[in-house]
């Protein structure tokens, strides 16, 4: 089984994008005051810092939503793993319900059939004398399950249209 994932919650995530926000707020308000103090000092270098705090800012930008797309994306798949495992137990429990048989318990019948006809037709080559009580017996159990399985297998292909 795969190793559980760090799941981020809507709210750590909220809570990351208000830092975003807060953090971008401050340094545009940092580059605001610094634009004032960098008036007395020349344009070109000015205008040099200003493009760099704005490089960095796009990067780091960038970054954080790159990271929150990853957030996002694992919380999207843990939601789906979850739905279909609930899905799963939903469609387990109707089946529980409608008391139907399952592929195995059709499986196991067909098998409990044949062993049976074997058995039988074993018994019956080793006799090969008139079949005895038990022999007749064991036919009609065959034959009472062949028509049990008969009937659980028209009744799944009923259930599952």
């Amino acid at each position: 089984m795969a190793e559980p994932k760090a799941r981020v919650s809507l709210k750590e995530l909220q809570a990351s994008v208000r830092r975003m926000r807060t953090e971008g707020e401050r340094l545009i308000s940092r580059i605001g005051r610094d634009a004032q103090a960098l008036a007395a000092r020349s344009r070109r270098q000015a205008i040099t810092d200003l493009v760099a705090d704005a490089r960095r800012l796009q990067a780091d930008l960038r970054e954080r939503a790159r990271q929150a797309v990853r957030d996002l994306d694992a919380r999207r798949a843990d939601i789906l793993t979850t739905l279909e495992e609930q899905a799963s137990a939903l469609v387990e429990a109707v089946v529980k319900r409608l008391n139907l048989a399952s592929q195995d318990a059709v499986a196991d019948l067909h098998k409990s059939v044949d062993e049976l006809a074997q058995r039988l037709e074993a018994l019956s080559a080793a006799l090969s004398a008139p079949p005895r009580k038990e022999v007749v017996e064991l036919r009609a159990r065959v034959s009472e399950l062949e028509q049990k399985v008969d009937r659980l297998v028209h009744e799944n292909a009923a259930a599952t249209l």
